[in-house]
């Protein structure tokens, strides 16, 4: 599964490319932590999930 996490910081745009939910979560936290704005993770259907989505979408509940 290939997600892209896409951020605004100091002005410019900056993605990366990660291969698990985990990854991708993980990472759109540290941009968030960073002050970092507009932070999105992308599913290869193109769609965004912005950080209200993140929980949501990217971490499994435990059994």
């Amino acid at each position: 599964m290939n997600l892209i996490v896409t951020a605004q910081h100091d002005g410019r745009v900056v993605s990366y490319q990660r291969r698990s939910p985990s990854g991708a979560l993980e990472k759109a936290l540290q941009l968030q932590k960073a002050g970092s704005d507009r932070v999105f993770i992308t599913d290869i259907t193109g769609r965004a999930y912005g950080p209200g989505d993140f929980a949501a979408c990217f971490v499994r509940a435990r059994v």
